[in-house]
């Protein structure tokens, strides 16, 4: 499959749009500083966190289809991005938020894109990527010294590890 099906997809580009939508209202509700710099994903990890305060790791679950969770997920993939990254979702799949299926953030030129990636991809020739959504439902699960910013500098250190 090419490179433009998984990244250039009208159901990609209809998701990313609502949700930079959703986000301006979610950002005027939550303050921070919101200008997609590694540093910003803090603030966004201490804001989801206040949302979801009194929550049970189910009660994310449950809205993690929606904007509560969505455009703060879209942020974190846009901050990706500016490390790197590319927004991609499987043009073969129906787009589901929260899989591998649908919107995630990975590299330009990611073997996995192939059909034939099995021929084509190494060990050595790992390559990051996170599902958004699936991220922030996870942070939830994961301890200290894990941070949100943590999926963000996997795309940095990669890009640093091509220069």
């Amino acid at each position: 499959m090419s490179e433009q099906q998984w990244t250039d997809h009208p159901r990609l580009r209809t998701w990313l749009a609502e949700q930079e939508a959703a986000f301006a209202a979610w950002a005027a509700s939550h303050p921070g500083t919101w200008d997609f710099s590694p540093s910003s994903v803090d603030d966004l990890e201490r804001a989801v966190r206040a949302d979801f305060a009194s929550s049970e790791w189910e009660d994310v679950r449950a809205a993690q289809h929606t904007p509560r969770v969505t455009a703060p997920a879209w942020y974190l993939g846009e901050v990706c991005v500016r490390a790197g990254a590319v927004w991609k979702v499987n043009p073969a799949a129906p787009i589901d938020p929260d899989t591998w299926e649908g919107p995630f953030v990975g590299v330009p030129g990611d073997p996995m894109e192939d059909p034939d990636h099995e021929d084509l991809y190494e060990d050595e020739d790992y390559c990051p990527a996170a599902v958004p959504v699936t991220e922030l439902r996870g942070m939830f699960l994961k301890s200290p010294p894990w941070r949100l910013r943590n999926v963000v500098e996997e795309f940095e250190e990669w890009g640093r590890g091509r220069a």
